[in-house]
């Protein structure tokens, strides 16, 4: 009986759909996960419109929740309702993909859903989907550049839209008048019909939010030597005020992260 159990065991994780597609070892990537119809629950939930700094924090400290859960990304980017964790190197689950884009959202899903009902008392299943995207170590800076355009991409529709419609216009002929619009028309729409300047706007909902591993120095004092010391350690800090990335100070906090996390991880 034991030997059957174990042939039929065997007969089906050889059939188990993608259990052997692995994050090739040595190359650096990010599992990007995405809010499920967030949409929805942002009406349910009456969060403001368009940005709503309550459900910033919630989104903040849905993606700690998995550097709690035994993950240690070497960079984090969140706006909206989308979270970037970068990695390399050794990785839980052996860098099974299915592990990878099942795990991490369902650690956003759960903490997103506690943080919820605390912050509002809003009991609402939450969900998260997520993709892998493998990068050359040449990339990685661009990559979280591109995101960033997306997040002043959606800052910007997003204000012209819910501009819009607080002039009377409907959900349908708001999205006609806005189509095909480039950033800058937005922008003009937007300071022309409520007077207000974008650029002016908090700069997370700009440029959105970084968990980033940082240097600090402690002081000490070293009984041996009878005299002070400092000790260099890494902390994870949450940074609401970015820079943009594709500027020199975006770039040198990402690159700065991941050789801080690296280093402590070789260390």
């Amino acid at each position: 009986m034991a030997n059957r159990a174990e042939r039929l065991a065997e007969k089906f994780k050889a059939s188990e759909a993608y259990a052997s597609l692995k994050v090739p070892r040595d190359i650096f990537f990010v599992v990007r996960c995405d809010g499920r119809s967030f949409k929805e629950l942002c009406d349910r939930a009456g969060f403001a419109k368009p940005f709503d700094l309550s459900f910033a924090k919630i989104m903040v400290s849905s993606a700690k929740a998995v550097y709690e859960g035994g993950f240690n990304p070497l960079f984090a980017y969140i706006h909206s309702d989308e979270a970037n964790f970068l990695f390399n190197g050794e990785l839980s689950f052996n860098r099974r993909v299915e592990k990878l884009v099942s795990v991490i959202p369902s650690l956003m899903s759960s903490r997103a859903a506690l943080e919820l009902y605390k912050a509002l008392g809003v009991e609402l299943p939450l969900s998260f989907d997520a993709r892998v995207v493998l990068l050359d170590r040449s990339r990685v800076v661009d990559y979280f550049v591109w995101r960033q355009m997306e997040a002043w991409r959606n800052h910007v529709n997003s204000y012209a839209y819910y501009v819009l419609l607080s002039k009377g216009v409907s959900p349908e002929e708001a999205s006609r008048r806005l189509k095909g619009l480039k950033a800058p028309q937005l922008h003009e729409l937007v300071f022309k019909e409520a007077g207000l300047n974008l650029a002016s706007t908090p700069t997370w909902q700009r440029r959105g939010v970084a968990l980033a591993w940082i240097k600090e120095i402690k002081e000490g004092y070293d009984p041996i030597k009878g005299g002070p010391v400092q000790a260099v350690r890494i902390k994870l800090r949450e940074v609401w005020e970015l820079p943009v990335f594709n500027s020199e100070e975006g770039r040198k906090l990402i690159e700065d992260s991941v050789k801080a996390r690296l280093k402590e991880s070789e260390g």
